[in-house]
């Protein structure tokens, strides 16, 4: 639960599953979930990203899927290799990233907070 809270520039690399709220106000770095993230992944999220490789239950508040790149699916290669999750394919993870909503208080995203 809450693996990677407020993660300043590190990676984290979790070969199972991750449970809620991981990714909680993680400013920056990178994730990688070998299994299935749990409820409210990547809460607040900043500018750190998060890879999973499983099911994801639900997103937390400004967290959003975005597409794999080309440069994502070499940066999750690396990082299989240099953990030897071998259960991971890059070309099958997804990548959950913040929204930028919650940078600055808006009355037009009071329903986000």
């Amino acid at each position: 639960m809450r693996a990677g809270i407020s993660l300043k520039g590190a990676t984290l690399a979790v070969a199972g599953n991750a449970g809620a709220m991981s990714g909680f106000m993680a400013q920056a770095g990178v994730i990688l979930i070998g299994g299935n993230a749990g409820h409210g992944l990547g809460d607040s999220l900043y500018e750190a990203v998060i890879y999973v490789a499983g099911r994801i239950d639900s997103l937390g508040a400004d967290a959003v899927v975005e597409e794999m790149r080309d440069d994502d699916v070499l940066a999750v290669k690396e990082l299989v290799e240099e953990t030897g999750f071998d259960h991971i394919d890059p070309h099958r993870v997804t990548k959950v990233v913040s929204a930028r909503q919650l940078y600055h208080f808006s009355t037009q995203n009071h329903g986000a907070y």
